[in-house]
C-alpha cells in the first residue's frame, strides 16, 4: 500500500530517519481510517502521529520543555471536513528546516518544527497553546542546559543535533543491479569449468584452461571494481550508480587496451594478474580522507575475497589425488586462477601511482607531493613492470611472495605449474 513516504520525485533528495518514516506511516493510517488514501494525510494527522509516537527525538524534546504530548493532542481542533496542509508539503517544510539547521536527514524533530510554520495554523496553534514555540524548539535542539559544579548551569551542544549534522551513509538498497552481461560471463566460466571437469576437450585442454581462467579473472575484476564503486557510493559519490559501476557489468569497467589486451598478454606471458578495469571516482564528493583510502582499499579486498574462495576449495578437498584424477585439469586451472588472484592482490597493493596501494596512502600526502608524484606516474608504472620482468631479484621475490601466500591457502605450486605448462604461451 502506498504512503506518504513512497519514493516520488518530490522526495527524491530527502533522506528520512526511521523515526520520521514511522511517524509519516502512522499519519497515513489515520487518513486511511477516514476513508482516504494514506498519501492524502495532512498536517493534523502528522501532529497526532508525532504526539503518539514514543521514544522519538520530537517526543523527548517536548517533554524536556515541560509539555505533555497528551495535552497537545487535546488541543488539536476537531475536523471540520476541510483537508489541512498535505503531509507532502509538511515534509518539504521539514526538509527546509533541516537544511537551515545544517542537518543531513529529516527527523521527527523537523516534522515537529514544520508544525509551527504559518501555513499550518491549526497545528501551530495547538503547539503554541501548549507553550511550544519555534524558537524554543530550535534552541533546545541546538544546545541543552546542564548543571555546573557551582550550582549554576551552562548550555552545551546537544548530542542529537551533532548526530544529525553527520552526513549519513548512502544506502545501496535499490542502487545495486546484476547485469545480464555479468550473468552471461558467469555462465561462460561455469561452462568452461564443466568442460574441464568432464574432460570434454582433451586435445584442446590448454585453450579451455585459459578461457576458464580468463572468465574467472574477469568475474573477479567485476567484483574488484564493484567494491571500489560500492564504498565510493557509501562515502558520498552517487555518480558511480549513474555510470553503471554498481551493476557488475564488465563493459562499464572496460578499456579495450587496459581491460582486455594487456591482461591477456600478461596472463599468456607468465600469469601476472594485471589490474584491468577502472571506475572513475569523484573524490571531491567523498566524505573524508579515511573514506578516500577505503575506496582504494576496497578493490584489493574484493580480489582477496575471490582468492580466499578458491583457497577454501583446496583447503576443504585436499590435494593428494588431484593431478591423477579425471578432473585434474579443472583443479590445475582453478589453482592457476587462485595464483592469478593472489598476484593481482599483491600487485595492486604496491604503492605505485596508478595502483590501489598508492591510492590508499595518497589522501594523506601533502597536495604538493601528490602533484609531483602524479606527474611521473606513467614512468613509475613502466619502471615497476620493467623491474618485475627484467630484474631477477625483484621478479624472484615477487613470484616467491605469491607462491608463498598461495601455499598458505593450500594451492599447490605443482598444480599452478601444470596449468601453465598446458596453456599456449607467447
Amino acid at each position: 500500500m502506498p504512503d506518504v513516504t513512497s519514493r516520488a520525485s518530490w522526495l527524491a533528495d530527502i533522506t528520512l530517519t526511521n523515526d520520521a518514516r514511522n511517524v509519516l506511516q502512522r499519519a497515513g493510517s489515520f487518513a486511511s481510517a477516514r476513508g482516504l488514501p494514506p498519501e492524502d494525510c495532512d498536517a493534523a494527522d502528522v501532529l497526532l502521529a508525532l504526539m503518539q509516537a514514543r521514544g522519538t527525538l520530537a517526543e523527548r524534546t517536548i517533554r524536556a520543555l515541560g509539555v505533555d504530548p497528551d495535552a497537545v493532542i487535546r488541543a488539536i481542533p476537531p475536523r471540520d471536513g476541510a483537508a489541512g496542509l498535505p503531509a507532502r508539503q509538511v515534509v518539504l517544510n521539514a526538509y527546509r528546516e533541516a537544511q537551515v539547521l545544517g542537518h543531513y536527514q529529516v527527523d521527527s524533530i523537523h516534522l515537529l518544527l514544520a508544525m509551527l510554520y504559518s501555513d499550518t495554523p491549526a497545528t501551530s496553534a495547538a503547539l503554541q497553546g501548549a507553550g511550544i514555540s519555534l524558537y524554543d524548539l530550535r534552541r533546545h535542539l541546538q544546545s541543552t542546559t546542564v548543571p555546573t559544579d557551582h550550582g549554576g548551569s551552562r548550555r552545551v551542544e546537544n548530542r542529537a543535533d551533532a548526530a544529525l549534522r553527520r552526513r549519513p551513509l548512502n544506502s545501496l538498497r535499490g542502487a545495486v543491479t546484476l547485469s545480464p552481461v555479468f550473468l552471461g560471463l558467469v555462465a561462460f566460466t561455469v561452462a568452461t569449468g564443466a568442460a574441464l571437469w568432464f574432460n570434454l576437450f582433451p586435445q584442446q585442454a590448454g585453450v579451455v584452461i585459459i578461457l576458464f581462467v580468463l572468465g574467472g579473472w574477469v568475474i573477479s575484476l567485476c567484483v574488484h571494481e564493484f567494491a571500489h564503486a560500492a564504498v565510493a557510493y557509501l562515502a558520498g559519490d552517487t555518480s558511480v550508480a549513474t555510470q553503471g559501476y554498481l551493476s557488475f557489468n564488465p563493459l562499464r569497467y572496460a578499456n579495450l587496451f587496459m581491460s582486455t589486451i594487456l591482461p591477456i598478454l600478461f596472463l599468456l606471458l607468465g600469469g601476472i594478474g594485471l589490474p584491468g578495469g577502472a571506475v572513475y571516482i569523484n573524490h571531491a564528493a567523498i566524505r573524508s580522507r579515511a573514506w578516500d583510502s577505503a575506496v582504494s582499499l576496497a578493490g584489493p579486498v574484493g580480489t582477496a575475497l575471490c582468492a580466499l574462495a578458491i583457497m577454501a576449495v583446496f583447503s576443504v578437498i585436499g590435494q593428494d589425488t588431484l593431478l591423477t584424477s579425471p578432473n585434474g585439469d579443472f583443479f590445475s586451472a582453478l589453482a592457476f586462477l587462485g595464483f592469478v588472484e593472489v598476484s593481482a592482490v599483491v600487485l595492486n597493493l604496491i604503492p605505485v601511482p596508478g595502483l590501489d596501494g598508492f591510492g590508499i596512502i595518497a589522501p594523506w600526502l601533502p597536495l604538493s607531493a601528490r602533484y609531483v608524484i602524479y606527474r611521473y606516474a606513467t614512468f613509475a608504472m613502466i619502471g615497476l613492470f620493467v623491474a618485475l620482468w627484467y630484474l631477477p631479484p625483484v621478479r624472484d621475490a615477487y613470484f616467491q611472495t605469491i607462491f608463498s601466500i598461495a601455499a598458505i591457502g593450500n594451492i599447490d605450486p605443482v598444480l599452478v605449474l601444470s596449468a601453465l605448462s598446458r596453456i599456449p604461451h607467447l
